[in-house]
């Protein structure tokens, strides 16, 4: 099984760096770094992060076709290429949390698509004219000494954007991180239609299911720690009947939309109902949590419904004496105990 970690850049860049080189010594094949407008620029991380790791793929999970260019997305990847010697990646999707900043996400599967494509035929080392309502380009060309191809993962909640990464993608990362059969092979089934109407073979695109995760000895801290992130994925997919009652998911829901900030802040604040609310089981439909043998065993349900990669986005222990840097440390190395496990599966 192949594995990707995911950090977001929220604790010191110092700091960030020695976590980077956790995953690289824990052997994962991609340390994607999250791309979330005002927080510390995920290039530069990247770049920094590449120089500090040795065999790990490093890029962005996500960047959006709005906030860059493509032709300065191709070169700041041909850079981190040459950077990483040869481990980087584009990780990207339609975008999230960018209407605070007047930017109209009109027609979204649309734009990704052609951002793809441009920065794809860029990174070939084409010389690229383009016209359309959202690019303009003129004989653009980057550098040949360091135009090369990189490998572009999707991320995905919707329909229409799973399509279009069968057309386009080398892998995807899929799902509202619910992690049942359902929803998951619905996404699977979406993907594998994009493939065939580009034809192209479908087993060849990796699929990965994004979930959160949670690792520490007292698995009990573990699950309490991302009690917020399966409360906003709860909120995020909606009400669909398997087991909670109305006016229970609207009461999560009602209580996730009085936190404070993103669930992955250092200094987010919640309801302290939403600890009693978010039961063990709804815990276990959005996120791995606890032991590191008992994420093991989560990890391994993946595997058993046929998926051979995995897309975790880690979540720090919350203890009230730690800070967000020791609680992303401690579930990161909880996960180096099982990474060479979870490969084999």
């Amino acid at each position: 099984m192949q594995i990707e970690m995911e950090l977001s850049p929220v604790v010191a860049t110092e700091g960030f760096l020695e976590l980077a080189r956790l995953v690289d010594d824990a052997g994962a094949d991609r340390l994607g770094i999250s791309d979330v407008a005002l927080l510390r620029d995920s290039f530069m991380i990247q770049a920094l992060c590449a120089g500090v790791t040795q065999r790990v793929r490093v890029g962005s999970v996500v960047t959006n076709p709005y906030m860059r260019h493509p032709a300065t997305v191709a070169a700041a990847l041909a850079t981190l290429n040459e950077v990483s010697r040869g481990r980087a990646f584009l990780g990207i999707g339609v975008g999230a949390g960018l209407s605070g900043l007047g930017i109209d996400q009109s027609q979204p599967a649309r734009r990704l698509e052609e951002f793809v494509l441009l920065v794809k035929r860029m990174l070939d080392g084409e010389t690229v004219d383009w016209k359309s309502s959202n690019y303009r380009i003129d004989g653009a060309r980057i550098a040949k000494d360091i135009a090369a191809p990189v490998p572009v993962v999707v991320g995905t909640r919707s329909q229409r954007v799973a399509n279009l990464a069968g057309r386009v993608a080398d892998a995807v990362v899929v799902g509202a991180r619910e992690m049942t059969c359902h929803a998951l092979q619905r996404y699977r089934n979406w993907v594998n239609e994009g493939a065939e109407a580009a034809a192209r073979d479908p087993e060849q695109i990796e699929i990965a299911p994004r979930v959160t995760v949670c690792v520490s000895a007292d698995g009990d801290w573990a699950r309490r720690s991302v009690t917020l992130y399966a409360a906003h994925y709860l909120s995020l997919g909606g009400f669909d009947d398997s087991g909670l009652s109305m006016d229970r998911f609207e009461r999560i829901k009602g209580l996730t939309a009085q936190a404070t900030g993103w669930y992955f802040e250092p200094n987010v604040q919640y309801p302290s109902e939403l600890d009693t609310l978010i039961s063990p089981d709804l815990i276990a439909r959005f996120a791995i949590a606890g032991t590191p043998m008992e994420c093991l065993r989560q990890v391994q349900r993946l595997a058993e419904m046929g998926f051979s990669s995995v897309s975790m986005n880690v979540a720090a222990v919350r203890r009230p004496s730690a800070n967000l840097y020791d609680g992303l440390r401690e579930t990161l190395e909880g996960l180096g105990e099982i990474t060479q496990d979870i490969q084999r599966l």
